[in-house]
């Protein structure tokens, strides 16, 4: 029989799986029914436990960096002496995760604290010809800072819906300063509020022009609460840097770019401290997805668009002195989608939305090393494909030959009698080298059900026919 970890058994749930799976307990010890999928649930309700004055929100967004990228998760041949600061600061998550494996899902679950398949973003990316984008009916996060008072900037990428119609300034943004859409997009332009600014776009000053923007907000803001939101065009290709920081790094033109993030990092720590905000602050710090051609995963398997933690597993770090204590890590898993619902029960307000699918992160803020969550959910396009709990993620599908190999039917294969079942370790970046569905038929089964029951509500929402795997 083989073994896990021990520490690993801190989880009761677990534990009773283990007793079971080893034969050492009595037919009295079951199993947890945990098969309804916490995201079914509807929205929480006002909440009333943050009590101190609202803090100003800065939200840091990369797009494509890697898990392994910045030196608090492990790197070492990119310098990031600012972040890492922050992640000393405050709060480092191990197991931080996007809502999706590329752009404009991921950033429309950030954006709304839903997945992205109940804003019909869910299908690959917003591009030049795309005449959808972010439903106006969507409660974003600079909508709900306004019913506070917040004034509120978006400086950099958006990627969720083309201009004029979808523009952040009609979700919640008093100002924009940025580009549409990913720097490999025809029509790369940059705008400043409604006007567009330049055509062609010299992108070797995009991340040092963006960081003026964002420090003049900060001082043009600091006797009111604000929300900064600063999407970063890189480490996403085509990759640029400024001159100060050109083959500089030792990890190439992409290590480069990341240290030029980390620069801007502390220009905007600096501004926090200069105004005197910084300890009523709450930073956030992420990336939209995992790492495409380039960038360190810190050993997770995959990348960018793919089905295993290394396009979904981001570097997550909050720090906000008041509330969060400084030089703590946590594995409690959590999702980018729990962005929203923490902000607002910081600030008081219920969500608008009837479902929301991300929890409030307050309590793991204070101190708390458990996730919100029984259940986090892997979509490619608009199908879940994987479930993740706290210890465990069950995949059904991986991308091979350039087909969506659906392991749930394998089955239907010459030598296969039954599905091939990938039930995974999540606990430790090697977690996905091998499948214990054998060994946990208890645990296999719970993450089945939770799977069928999310398929069961979001199935009925997907715009598109599902995509042909292999074997169909």
């Amino acid at each position: 029989m083989g073994t896990l970890p021990a520490h690993r058994a801190r989880l009761p749930e677990l534990a009773a799986a283990l007793l079971l799976a080893a034969g050492c307990a009595g037919p009295d010890v079951q199993a947890p029914d945990n098969s309804t999928a916490d995201t079914l649930q509807p929205a929480p309700g006002t909440p009333a436990d943050y009590t101190g004055p609202p803090p100003n929100i800065v939200l840091i967004l990369a797009d494509d960096l890697g898990y392994g990228d910045i030196g608090a998760y492990g790197a070492r041949r990119i310098s990031t002496p600012n972040i890492d600061r922050l992640a000393n600061s405050g709060l480092r998550f191990t197991q931080g995760y996007s809502s999706a494996n590329v752009c404009s899902p991921s950033r429309a679950g950030l954006m709304t604290g839903r997945y992205a398949i109940r804003s019909g973003l869910a299908w690959k990316v917003v591009d030049a010809e795309s005449t959808h984008g972010l439903p106006h009916a969507e409660e974003t996060l600079g909508e709900l800072v306004k019913r506070r008072g917040y004034e509120t900037l978006y400086v950099g990428k958006w990627h969720l819906g083309n201009f004029p119609e979808y523009r952040p300034q009609e979700h919640g943004f008093d100002g924009f300063f940025g580009a549409p859409a990913s720097n490999d997009m025809p029509n790369f332009a940059l705008y400043d509020g409604d006007a567009r600014a330049e055509h062609p776009v010299d992108q070797s000053t995009l991340t040092r022009r963006y960081t003026d923007r964002a420090v003049r907000f900060i001082a043009e803001n600091s006797t009111t609460p604000f929300m900064l939101f600063l999407a970063h065009t890189f480490p996403h290709i085509p990759l640029y840097a400024s001159g100060e920081f050109r083959g500089k790094s030792g990890a190439g033109l992409y290590g480069d770019t990341v240290e030029e993030l980390d620069w801007s990092t502390g220009r905007l720590l600096a501004a926090l401290e200069e105004h005197g905000v910084s300890d009523n602050t709450l930073v956030i710090f992420t990336s939209d997805n995992g790492p495409f051609f380039e960038g360190g995963t810190g050993g997770l398997r995959g990348g960018k668009g793919t089905s295993w933690d290394g396009g979904y597993r981001v570097p997550l770090i909050a720090s906000w002195p008041e509330v969060i204590a400084p030089g703590r890590t946590t594995g409690a898993v959590t999702m980018n989608i729990d962005v929203l619902p923490t902000i607002a029960e910081i600030l008081g307000l219920a969500p608008a939305a009837a479902v929301v699918d991300g929890r409030s992160l307050l309590s793991v803020f204070r101190g708390a090393d458990e996730s919100p969550h029984d259940f986090l959910y892997y979509f490619n396009n608009e199908r879940v494909i994987g479930v993740r709990s706290q210890d465990w993620k069950y995949v059904t599908h991986a991308y091979y030959l350039g087909s969506l190999g659906a392991f749930e039917k394998f089955d239907q294969l010459p030598g296969f009698a039954a599905p091939y079942e990938m039930l995974l370790d999540a606990d430790g970046i090697d977690g996905e080298a091998y499948s214990y569905a054998d060994r946990f038929p208890g645990i296999l089964n719970e993450h089945k059900e939770a799977l069928a029951s999310a398929r069961r509500q979001f199935d009925p929402l997907r715009r598109r026919d599902l995509e042909a795997t292999y074997p169909r």
